[in-house]
């Protein structure tokens, strides 16, 4: 429990909270004592403002990121309040600031938190409307609370040049220790499987975009990456975190029939378990390790529990007479030949953070590095092309810019006390997806309802305004740091730290509670109601373009796994990519059914189908992932011709499927007869050539392994090929 709690505390939300909080009080005091409250609150805000966009990159981008927003919001807020009486002028520039502030979200990550940034701005530029004589003066604190904030990022970036992307390094080992954690319970006799799967694509979504931000990092830091002795262990541990997830992806078992097998002594399958549960615990010591940046000792002995497990199983062997040729000692070889590589790569790992990092552990490491990462462009180009209603940003950024018009002038009519907050909750709660905005809508609201009752309370009931202003400053800390984490609890405690300021500067706190939860509320509702009605975004329309890119992707990464077995060799870049894109569209794929689940369930076809057709990907993938490691780390057999008809059955397969869901594929005039012929050829012909051949048993065992591990694959993936195209054409 205390490891878990130092973890938190060592993450990159708590450390951005800190770099917010500390800059928030720091600009708040300095101006409070010489300019008075007003622009005390307005250099804090110019400072926040500029937080969403201080993300992980090179130097030169943080500084010119925080730098173009720094004179962005005092522009927008200039603009807008200076425009705010004069309606027939505002409106438009209204509407087209928010709009176009919206529509740049489709560039990628950085220009999505510069989107919040901006609408976040546009939301809070009314805030001293019915003073224009300090319009100007209040745009210059602006601008200076946004250079203070780029400062202050600049002196955290100098005092811990590396926190950032080592805390991201270590998050990545900490998730890739819970999917290996999930892989461990798939041992278990009564386990739910199928919600482990789920859980186990849901965690290698997240693990794929650590990976990216890893390889952002290297990439824009390629000068120094040699130099570096900091970036030289990123390389490394980044080599070898997507191997530990490739390794444990392409190693698929039928857990219930080894099960079965071991149950006259059931503790030798305990061994194997211990150990798989081992992987994740090591993984999680060493991510806590960076995060409390304490030097790194291994607590567990991965070698010796895979000498223990080896001996165990080759003992049970040995004393149920089971020969080594047997089809159930081939795969507990199989079994003891994945435990002994993920050993080697974790304990690689292990001691990058033991040990600097010399010059043969980075060979090979960073060439083509750059192909494996997907650079943002912003072309003008990719603005226009979604100009229309087809594109999902298109109706996002047009339903926002409605709504907030809808909101603008609610707040007007009734004339609240701060219509501003009525803005800045349909900003941070509308999504382009229906799920999201519900989800957020209602933590919104309950966040609001219960920080508020605690503001009022501790006001009530605490008289020193010392211990208010503490609590304050505790609740913003802790207000920023949930808002990624949790983001019910993030708007508790927001609005905790909301209601004690106000506390301490004015006598009706209650007042403003009532008033915010009233905005919130219409807020909610406006957000709720526009994503519902409005022009709405329904994943049910962009689940099959995630299906179809996934097909495709699996399609060439059989192509390339077919070629690799032919070819032999050390793993082209082709085949890497091939490899990477299909895990990562099949991860998307997951993603998009997850947003799809939470829609109302008229707007959940084919719910069932799509899911299966999620997990069948995933097992698809993995199967040819399997036959490709295998291939990697073992001298194989030349390919027989039955081996590449089978392989084009599969892929004939999933063209099919992709003809089923109406989108263009080639399909070759392959029979099923002809793969029936290739399959017995394969089952038969192999096993006896291999018998026949004049070897030692030592080889004869390890060409029995391949051909038994390669025939059950194909045969495995011929049959996941073949449902994925029945199930496409009964979604037709």
């Amino acid at each position: 429990m205390f490891d878990k709690f130092i973890l938190k505390f060592g993450d990159n939300q708590f450390y951005n909270a800190i770099k917010i909080t500390f800059t928030a009080i720091v600009s708040f005091f300095i101006f409070y004592s010489s300019a008075g409250a007003t622009a005390a609150f307005t250099v804090t805000l110019g400072a926040l403002l500029c937080a969403p966009i201080d993300i992980s990159s090179n130097f030169k981008h943080k500084v010119i990121g925080l730098l173009m927003v720094s004179v962005l919001i005092p522009l927008i807020s200039f603009i807008l309040t200076y425009t705010y009486n004069y309606f027939l002028i505002f409106a438009p520039v209204f509407c087209l600031l928010v709009f176009f502030s919206a529509f740049i979200s489709l560039y990628g990550h950085r220009a999505n938190l510069l989107s919040f940034t901006l609408l976040l701005t546009i939301s809070l530029s009314f805030i001293h409307h019915d003073k224009p004589e300090i319009l100007l003066t209040n745009c210059i604190y602006l601008l200076l609370g946004g250079l203070f904030y780029t400062f202050v990022s600049i002196l955290f970036y100098f005092i811990k040049p590396n926190r950032y992307i080592n805390l991201e390094v270590a998050e990545c080992i900490e998730i890739t220790g819970d999917y290996l954690d999930l892989r461990a319970q798939l041992w278990q006799k009564d386990t739910d499987r199928e919600k482990i799967n789920r859980q186990m694509l849901e965690k290698q979504v997240r693990i794929n975009e650590l990976h990216e931000h890893i390889r952002e990092y290297l990439v824009y830091n390629k000068a120094r990456t040699l130099n570096s002795n900091n970036n030289r262990k990123l390389l490394v541990a980044l080599s070898s975190l997507v191997e530990i997830l490739e390794l444990a992806m392409a190693n698929t078992f039928n857990h219930q029939e080894f099960i079965d097998f071991f149950k006259n002594d059931e503790s030798v399958l305990g061994e194997y378990r211990t150990l798989a549960k081992n992987f994740s615990i090591t993984l999680k010591q060493l991510s806590f390790s960076i995060k409390t940046n304490r030097k790194y000792h291994s607590k567990m002995s991965l070698v010796n529990d895979f000498k223990r497990l080896k001996l165990r199983m080759n003992e049970f062997i040995e004393n149920q007479n089971i020969s080594v040729y047997d089809e159930n000692a081939v795969n507990v070889s199989n079994l003891l030949f994945y435990a002994d590589k993920q050993v080697e790569k974790i304990k690689g790992l292990e001691r990058v953070y033991k040990e600097r990092v010399n010059a043969d552990e980075l060979r090979g490491k960073y060439r083509d590095l750059e192909k494996f990462f997907t650079p943002e462009h912003y072309r003008l180009k990719t603005l226009t092309a979604h100009l229309n209603f087809k594109s999902a940003t298109f109706r996002y950024s047009l339903r926002l810019t409605l709504t907030m018009l809808i909101g603008l002038i609610v707040g007007k009519i009734f004339d609240f006390q701060n219509a501003y907050w009525i803005l800045l909750t349909i900003v941070v709660i509308m999504r382009p997806g229906y799920g999201l905005t519900k989800q957020r809508s209602t933590h919104r609201i309950i966040g609001t309802v219960i920080g508020g009752i605690l503001g009022i309370t501790a006001l009530i009931l605490i008289d020193s305004n010392v211990v208010l202003s503490i609590l304050a400053i505790i609740a913003m800390l802790l207000g920023y740091w949930f808002s990624g984490i949790d983001y019910k609890v993030g708007v508790t405690f927001v609005t905790l730290y909301v209601i004690l300021i106000y506390g301490l500067l004015t006598n009706n706190a209650e007042s403003h509670l009532v008033f915010r939860i009233l905005d919130t509320s219409i807020g909610a509702l406006l957000a709720f109601f526009a994503t519902r009605f409005v022009w709405p975004t329904w994943e049910l329309y962009s689940v099959n373009t995630y299906l179809e890119k996934s097909l495709r992707v699996i399609k060439l990464y059989i192509i390339e796994v077919k070629y690799y077995y032919i070819k032999k060799g050390e793993p082209t870049t082709s085949y890497k990519l091939a490899r990477k894109n299909a895990f990562i569209e099949v991860g998307n794929l997951m993603a998009s059914f997850q947003r799809m689940i939470q829609e109302p369930r008229t707007k959940q076809i084919n719910r069932a189908e799509l899911y299966e057709l999620t997990v069948l990907n995933q097992t698809l993938v993995s199967s040819a992932a399997s036959i490709g490691t295998y291939i990697q780390f073992h001298k194989t057999t030349e390919a027989s011709n039955a081996f590449k008809l089978v392989m084009d059955y599969i892929n004939n397969n999933l063209s099919q499927a992709l003809h089923n869901l109406d989108f263009e594929a080639e399909i070759t005039d392959d029979t099923e007869e002809d793969f029936k012929i290739s399959m017995g050829q394969l089952k038969a012909i192999r096993r006896q050539e291999v018998e026949k051949m004049d070897i030692d048993d030592q080889s004869k065992i390890q060409k029995l392994e391949e051909s038994q591990l390669i025939i059950d694959q194909l045969i495995w993936m011929s049959n996941l090929s073949e449902k994925i195209a029945k199930l496409t054409l009964k979604m037709k």
